[in-house]
């Protein structure tokens, strides 16, 4: 072999073994483990009261084009990062705790790890952690409290970031999540306190920590929903209409908004305290025609609630003076044992719980107003009379007759239209 070829020669191997080691520094880095990029997370509740202590699922959705955040070699550390100006996002390694700080009502600082005794990995997509409700770790003496509103905040922001450690200098942020802080509400008044049980009733309801952001506010009163619910920009009052309802008292009226729900019956959220607000519904009807005349027999439509919990007499033979329940054409309010009216508006048929039908003989002789006898050649006379609703009908019923209000939906105008 000549000189000029074993020189030719090494140059090509040189060039092989060059491009062999390329090829293996890339497939090498091919082969590693690439960093994949934080993902959002669903929470299963995105807001909660002041001081912590709920649970929260957070979750991510499956799919082929994203890697599985939470796998099974990590243990996740989840940390609560404040939202402020001059922090919006996760850092992208784990923060060293930092004691929560107000100015006005922004967030100015504050990082709190949730307990990793509080933290559970379900999958490699979901995991399960608390909300701090106090220190971590114990006797760190950072944020004794847990995760809490201060100053003069009624809500504010937090993200939720978490991580495959808790080094603050090698960890890898694997998913984000945003949650709001409420203040726990609290009910201070309710005006006015009582509704007839057709509802339709405006009422106010006074308090703290009714703003619905992020989450609606709802309201019930033992279980009867509210509508029109308008909250004031503020969040310490609320107006809402009343719902059907049976007649009672002692009710409670239920308020959920972000921070947690508030009954009446234990206003301030401290059932330690004995004051309660309760609510009462009015044994209230609403009445289709409104007026007749005399000599008619007019068939009423009667609207309310809580008839079907009334025994009427359906077979049309009882006295106007039994402890059954009754319904009479009453001159004013109704008094079991002075002013009963003058004239039975005689069942038909109890349609629902909410309504029922009546016929009202307008050209029999009217009834003493003190003891339901019949006061023969005595018409009844042209005017204005309440139809009321009794329980029971008895000259000594007393409380017991529960007659339906005085209002403009039960007045029924005797008159030649």
């Amino acid at each position: 072999m000549s000189a000029r070829t074993a020189r030719t020669i090494r140059r090509f191997a040189r060039a092989v073994l060059a491009s062999v080691t390329v090829t293996a520094v890339l497939l090498a880095g091919a082969s590693g483990p690439a960093s994949a990029a934080a993902v959002t997370m669903a929470l299963s509740v995105a807001y909660g009261p002041t001081g912590g202590g709920g649970m929260i699922i957070g979750s991510v959705a499956p799919n082929s084009s994203t890697v599985a955040p939470f796998p099974a070699d990590t243990t996740p550390v989840v940390q609560f990062q404040y939202v402020g100006a001059g922090s919006t996002a996760c850092t992208p390694t784990a923060r060293t705790r930092t004691q929560i700080a107000v100015t006005g009502t922004a967030t100015t600082a504050g990082v709190l790890t949730v307990d990793p005794a509080t933290v559970k990995r379900v999958t490699s997509w979901k995991l399960v952690f608390q909300v701090p409700d106090s220190e971590y770790p114990p006797g760190d003496g950072i944020n004794t409290t847990g995760l809490v509103l201060i100053g003069a905040q009624s809500q504010s922001k937090w993200n939720i970031c978490v991580y495959d450690s808790d080094s603050t200098t090698a960890s890898h942020l694997l998913a984000t999540a945003l949650y709001t802080l409420a203040l726990v509400p609290t009910i201070t008044s309710i005006s006015p306190a009582s509704s007839p049980a057709v509802g339709e009733e405006t009422i106010t309801v006074n308090g703290t920590g009714f703003t619905p952001i992020p989450a609606p506010l709802s309201a019930s009163i033992d279980g009867a929903e509210l509508t029109n619910i308008k909250v004031a920009s503020n969040g310490n009052s609320f107006t809402a209409t009343t719902g059907l309802h049976a007649p009672g008292t002692g009710l409670a009226l239920s308020v959920t908004a972000p921070g947690g729900t508030v009954s009446s019956l234990d206003p301030d959220n401290n059932p330690g305290t004995p004051a309660t607000l309760p609510f009462a519904y009015t044994n209230g009807i609403t009445i289709s025609p409104t007026t007749a005349a005399v000599d008619d027999l007019v068939t009423v439509d009667v609207t309310g609630a809580g008839f079907s919990l009334l025994s009427f007499d359906t077979s049309g033979g009882a006295s106007p003076t039994s402890a059954q329940a009754h319904i009479f054409l009453v001159d004013g309010a109704y008094d079991p044992a002075t002013n009963r009216g003058v004239a039975e508006c005689v069942l038909g048929v109890v349609v629902s719980d909410t309504e029922l039908v009546c016929d009202l003989d307008l050209s029999a002789d009217q009834l003493n107003p003190t003891t339901s006898a019949t006061v023969p050649g005595t018409p009844i006379v042209d005017g204005a009379y309440i139809l009321t609703v009794v329980a029971n009908g008895a000259t000594n019923a007393a409380g017991l007759a529960s007659p339906s209000i005085v209002s403009s939906g039960s007045a029924f105008v005797v008159a030649p239209y």
